[in-house]
């Protein structure tokens, strides 16, 4: 479902009326009748997956095997599994990914984790399906923590200048969707970069992947700006997903503000664990990247995609610890200009070098089916 589409847009507002006509004691409910209600009419499937996966975890964790490392595992596991069997369902046969799964599946492996790590208060069983269903983050995030949902959900209280600041927010994001990203990006932009005038080969790659980077950003900033606009109307706060990405000096900021809160899930549930096990950050930073790309699309393309950014990530941290053991050589006004200099050539270099990922991978993926048939 389009989030400029009357339906959706009806959805939010009776979303808003029921979440500010209930009281607080009936919020969970509130929240857990409309988000289930938008997904069970919407896409059944995906309602039903949501719904025993949602009471499976619950049950599991509040019958104290999640603590036990083992049963959390396999809990999780099987989790994964749903979601990577219907990924691949998705890059075989081009159906649809079930509504949602994607976002509801990180935040299950978050709760079920943080409850395995005694991280999360007493609750009920409607307070975790009120969270898990949330409306405004369910079709395409943010990946929200269930921590923060639960203050919010039973402390919240009306803040008519917060109202305003959520409104606001989501009218931003709807120009956002709109005039940049439908009339500016995907017309005049478009019309440019992927002229048929241009002869195919790996500069039309590039400039495609031009494209689709800025569109990927436009598009999935502002569908999170009305998403966190929504959710602060509502009274939740849900945490920013993109901190002007294009303007990081190097591989790794870019991931620390780009779909921060898919980049912060992997960081705490596959980078932290994987290197405090392993003891081996390169290791933790592949397995951290591939499941970023596979989280995309389950495909050699984004495999090889996320061991691109990996060797980014791995050159970055190399030529990093050089230049500290180096230190600065000047001061004041030169080493300023110095500054500002290596900054722009920085971030040149660096969006240059996220543009490049998808026209190399691409080349890469191409050779290596020619060689393997």
């Amino acid at each position: 479902m389009e989030f400029v589409s009357l339906d959706y847009l009806a959805w939010l507002i009776l979303f808003q009326i029921l979440v500010w006509t209930v009281g607080n004691r009936m919020l969970p409910w509130c929240l857990c009748g409309i988000g289930f209600s938008f997904v069970m009419i919407n896409a059944p499937l995906s309602g039903a997956i949501l719904l025993a996966q949602a009471l499976i975890s619950y049950w599991f964790t509040e019958s104290g095997r999640a603590g036990h490392g083992r049963y959390a595992l396999l809990l999780i596991v099987g989790i994964s599994s749903v979601f990577l069997a219907f990924k691949y369902r998705t890059s075989t046969s081009g159906i649809a990914l079930p509504l949602g799964i994607s976002y509801y599946t990180f935040r299950l492996i978050h709760y079920i984790q943080e409850r395995f790590r005694n991280n999360i208060r007493k609750h009920t069983l409607i307070e975790s399906l009120a969270y898990l269903s949330f409306l405004p983050t369910l079709l395409i995030g943010p990946i929200n923590r269930f921590p923060e949902f639960l203050t919010d959900v039973r402390r919240r209280t009306w803040n008519t200048a917060r109202f305003s600041r959520g409104l606001e927010r989501v009218f931003y994001g709807y120009a956002q969707l709109i005039i940049l990203g439908n009339f500016v990006v995907n017309h005049v932009v478009r019309d440019w970069l992927i002229n048929p005038a241009r002869p195919d080969g790996f500069m039309a790659l590039v400039f495609r992947s031009m494209h689709m980077w800025l569109d990927l950003y436009v598009r999935f900033s502002a569908y999170s700006s009305i998403a966190i606009g929504v959710s602060l109307m509502a009274g939740f706060h849900v945490q920013e997903n993109f901190n002007y990405p294009f303007l990081a000096t190097n591989i790794k900021s870019f991931w620390q503000r780009w779909h921060m809160s898919l980049t912060q899930w992997c960081r705490d549930y596959i980078f932290v664990p994987v290197s405090s096990v392993t003891r081996r950050p390169y290791l933790a930073i592949g397995l951290t990247m591939v499941v970023i790309g596979v989280w995309h699309e389950l495909s050699l393309r984004y495999i090889l995609w996320g061991l691109y950014h990996t060797a980014g990530i791995i050159i970055h941290g190399k030529w990093s610890a050089i230049k500290i053991r180096r230190g600065p050589d000047m001061g004041g006004w030169a080493d300023r200009v110095t500054c500002m200099v290596s900054d722009g050539v920085s971030i040149g270099v660096t969006l240059v070098f996220v543009v490049l990922s998808f026209p190399i991978t691409h080349v890469l993926n191409d050779m290596l089916k020619r060689l393997f048939q």
